[in-house]
């Protein structure tokens, strides 16, 4: 067996210093996925608090140093997806182009058709589910103001939310494959 195989830290003071250690090493980690420091550090904020908090379900790991990482390049993989999706959703569903920005007529005209599209798409999907992707992405809220607002569990509205969002990802690879057959 390898000499860096150790349990995963259970008291608080070995957690610390597994932090103290190996702190500097998860933020370079986290930024090299993401590119940017205070992302990068959040990321590896709530990485660490989930993993001290689940650190008794963890003792099993013997490689706690590399499974952190993964916990990191997960959540960094999850941000970026995110990401991509609310400024995909946004772009997709803005009605007026920006303020400021002079465009054609023909590109304000497909901006239009665009968040026309997204309207009915998420039409197609139950109102709940509709209402959180909205709230969510365009909004910008949490999802606890979500459920303050909905009078809902936090849990139903993620669950809303990615169960909203499978739809409509399954409703555009459906459109895609039909136009791809033509």
């Amino acid at each position: 067996m390898s000499a860096d195989i150790q349990q995963f830290p259970q008291s608080a003071s070995e957690f610390e210093s597994f932090v103290r250690n190996g702190l500097e090493g998860f933020i370079r980690h986290a930024f090299s996925h993401l590119g940017n420091i205070e992302d990068a550090e959040d990321i590896v904020q709530d990485v660490l608090l989930k993993a001290f908090r689940n650190r008794s379900e963890l003792n099993g790991i013997t490689r706690p140093l590399n499974y952190v990482h993964r916990m990191i390049s997960n959540s960094c993989m999850d941000l970026i997806r995110r990401k991509e999706t609310r400024e995909t959703f946004i772009r997709l569903s803005t009605k007026e182009p920006f303020q400021g920005c002079e465009e054609p007529v023909e590109s304000s005209m497909i901006q239009k058709e665009k968040a026309m599209r997204v309207n009915i798409m998420l039409e197609n999907i139950p109102a709940d589910q509709s209402l959180v992707i909205r709230l969510r992405l365009v909004e910008e809220m949490s999802f606890a103001d979500i459920a303050d607002i909905t009078s809902s569990p936090v849990t139903t509205v993620k669950s809303r939310f990615s169960y909203g969002m499978s739809k409509l990802r399954s409703g555009l690879y459906k459109k895609k494959e039909a136009y791809d057959t033509l």
